[in-house]
């Protein structure tokens, strides 16, 4: 019996969709491996708790980086284990159809690496059948804006994932410019990081600075001030300490990343069509992916770029829920741009 399924391969997320079912798996792109042995100890959820905390005999790696595989052994490993848990044994049996996004700046060998680990991970490699799609049309597809092959009406979306950021514009079911920018969530991260070591001379690690984020993270000022207690190492005794930290310290350690964000739309926007710069003034920008969340940013962007702004209804499920969609709907399924290896 085949299996219908879609996977949305991302640098900090892994999400897997299998028709008639909807999205039935969503863990961190993490592997944990035995350095002495080179062999795997964990994955997903269990892998991301590892992260540093792990004795030097263990490693957590992740495979994906800026939406490419940059680790092919380790990503194969990482999408057999997420299928099999995902799927059970019927992955074993059949035919597996496949749809899998990709970024729309992926290379041509970046894109066989994707189709050979999708092959790869499934036990009959041969019945396989991978497909991919480009980011910002899963997400459009996700978002459900107008993408039928008779509707000239252009739509922007922005999906800003963990490693990268897509922007494109699409028309009579097709992406008519795009770009895309090596920002994403992991950015911001990294921000709280250098933040809290340079003002505050604590070091945190990556779990805590994602911690902060969410919670208290924020690009565009707020009616209600956020803050949150941080604990890492402190530099000067080299003893655990803490400090408190509010959103509004943030907004100006976040404003590089989300500058870059926003030249990228910028560019997008320079040179479109009077018709459909007029679309998108009417309709707005929509947002999606899970960096597209953080408080404030689709403010900063309406600011930034005077265009209505709007983030979709379960942003980080965007790319998968679109992907779920072409697998149910021929019709959105003959939009996919790349064939089957």
């Amino acid at each position: 019996m085949a299996k219908d399924i879609g996977i949305d391969l991302g640098t900090s997320t892994t999400n897997i969709y299998v028709k008639d079912k909807g999205i039935v798996l969503s863990e961190p792109s993490v592997v944990a491996i035995n350095t002495n042995t080179g062999k795997p100890v964990a994955v997903g959820t269990a892998a991301e708790r590892m992260v540093g905390r792990t004795p030097p005999s263990i490693t957590t790696i992740r495979p994906v980086r800026k939406g490419a595989i940059a680790d092919f052994e380790t990503a194969e490993f990482m999408l057999r284990y997420f299928l099999t848990k995902a799927c059970g044994l019927s992955i074993k049996f059949g035919t597996t159809r496949m749809i899998l996004s990709v970024p729309t700046k992926i290379s041509e060998v970046e894109q066989l690496a994707v189709l050979e680990a999708a092959k790869s991970s499934c036990k009959k490699p041969a019945k396989a059948l991978p497909r991919l799609i480009e980011e910002p049309l899963a997400s459009a597809i996700g978002a459900e804006l107008p993408l039928s092959a008779d509707s000239a009406e252009g739509s922007m979306i922005i999906d800003i994932g963990g490693g990268t950021t897509e922007v494109a514009v699409i028309s009579m079911g097709s992406i008519i410019v795009c770009d895309s920018v090596t920002v994403g969530g992991e950015d911001f991260d990294t921000q709280v990081i250098n933040y809290m070591r340079n003002e505050h001379n604590l070091l945190i690690g990556e779990e805590t600075a994602e911690n902060v984020k969410i919670k208290a993270g924020c690009v565009f000022p707020q009616a209600q001030e956020r803050s949150i207690d941080v604990y890492g190492r402190d530099m000067i005794t080299g003893l655990p300490g803490n400090v408190r930290v509010f959103s509004s310290e943030l907004i100006d350690p976040f404003k590089d990343t989300a500058i870059q964000i926003v030249e990228c739309v910028k560019g997008v926007l320079d040179g479109l069509p009077p018709e459909i710069s007029a679309d998108i003034v009417r309709n707005g920008i929509t947002m999606a992916g899970g960096g597209s969340l953080l408080t404030g940013l689709s403010e900063f962007m309406r600011t930034e770029t005077n265009v209505p702004v709007k983030v979709v209804e379960g942003a980080q499920y965007a790319t998968a829920n679109g992907i779920g969609r072409c697998l149910s709907d021929l019709a959105l399924r003959q939009l996919i741009n790349s064939g089957r290896a």
